[in-house]
């Protein structure tokens, strides 16, 4: 049975081998399927080497927008070679669709890098890792923006690739595109956003592997942006003539676009709205820390004193829970529902009578919910009061 890392691999290594046949035929003499107005105009600056090793030199094709002249400083986006190239054999640089890629992210404005590096897969990991370390130091004299460097990674060039930029990219790189691959990177950051496509129509094995990776994403609360591509192929980018794939490539483009576009000035802080997230979430510690902070510019809400109080009696802070819910009833929390949640928070302390005070409270107020009594785990405690058993009755027989 074939492993993992072969399926993969199958793409790529029949297009390193010299094609068979016509172009059309071949996978890597495919543009990208989604066209972007300009590509013509884009320029290419050939095999500018970034590294020697054994006696070789390992170089890149940087391809620049129209509009360089004006010599601003571009973001880059990194074109992974993971597979590595064989000597004397035909580098990943040369594909087509690296070069239509290239050209497609010049034409949208940014700068794109293609590079060699040294095979086979499993080898490739010090190369990748020496070209972003190279763009960071030397990018600048090639137009780079050096705290603005994204990266794209594909199919078998991922093992490797993802490995580099969850260990080792260097902190201008500030994000990356994946598609149709799998690694199993020791660990997961979670301060790089990752735009991940996995192609439905792919190898399911292939796809397992993907899903289990992202259960890890999602599980460290890494910023990936999973998308299931549910009718596409492996290398739609390059064969899958479909609005399926155009839509994708457009989505990479646009998290591009947002990564190097410079964070707006924050609108000043809604403090009510904060507290209200942690509250809505039930994220009681929280959302006391954010009601004290918001009471202390309006002291006078009933309604944030009463949910600062419950959240303190959420978090067990007794003495804190008690001014403060004597606060909001002082400033007018007096509805049915107010009293209910300051039953609700001294149940949670454990102090009965007050807490069946207040609800003998609410229920004179009009508290006609007897389901919601009955069932709420907040007045677990006093279920078995004989006290609280009349009220339900009172509130049934209203």
């Amino acid at each position: 049975m074939k492993t993992m890392v072969s399926l993969i691999l199958a793409f790529c290594a029949a297009a390193i081998a010299v094609a068979q046949g016509p172009p059309e035929h071949d996978v890597t003499e495919q543009d990208v399927v989604y066209v972007v107005p300009g590509l013509q105009s884009v320029t290419v600056k050939k095999d500018v080497p970034y590294k020697t090793v054994g006696g070789r030199t390992l170089a890149m094709d940087v391809y620049y927008p129209a509009d360089f002249h004006d010599g601003s400083p571009r973001p880059a986006v990194v074109f992974i070679n993971g597979v590595g190239d064989a000597p004397g054999g035909r580098p990943l640089k040369a594909w087509n669709i690296y070069k239509s890629w290239g050209r497609t992210v010049a034409a949208s404005g940014w700068i794109g890098v293609t590079f060699d590096a040294r095979g086979p897969h499993t080898e490739s990991g010090p190369d990748i890792a020496d070209l972003f370390a190279f763009l960071t130091t030397d990018g600048a004299r090639l137009g780079i923006d050096t705290h603005r460097i994204a990266a794209w990674v594909c199919s078998a060039n991922v093992t490797s690739g993802l490995k580099v930029l969850m260990d080792g990219a260097p902190p201008g790189v500030v994000g990356a595109v994946v598609y149709y691959g799998y690694s199993d990177p020791a660990k997961i950051r979670t301060d790089l956003p990752i735009y991940f496509v996995r192609a439905g129509r792919d190898n399911p094995q292939l796809n397992a592997r993907i899903d289990a990776l992202w259960q890890r994403a999602v599980a460290a609360a890494a910023p990936w942006q999973m998308v299931n591509a549910p009718e596409s192929h492996h290398a739609f980018d390059a064969l899958d003539e479909t609005e399926e794939s155009r839509r994708i490539v457009r989505e990479t483009l646009a998290f591009y676009r947002d990564l190097f576009q410079p964070p707006p000035a924050p609108p000043p802080t809604n403090a009510a709205r904060r507290a209200l997230s942690f509250w809505f979430a039930r994220e009681y510690a929280q959302a006391a820390d954010a009601y004290a902070e918001y009471l202390k510019t309006h002291p006078n809400d009933a309604t944030a004193w009463l949910r600062l109080g419950y959240s303190q009696a959420s978090t067990k802070q007794g003495a804190a829970a008690d001014a403060s819910l004597q606060k909001a009833i002082a400033l007018g929390a007096s509805s049915p529902l107010d009293f209910y949640n300051v039953a609700s928070a001294y149940a949670l302390l454990g102090q009965t009578d007050r807490a069946l005070d207040a609800l003998e409270h609410a229920v004179a107020a009009g508290f006609r919910d007897r389901a919601l009594a009955e069932r709420d785990e907040d007045l677990a405690s006093l279920r078995g009061n004989a006290r609280f058993q009349k009220l339900l009755a009172r509130i049934g027989s209203s």
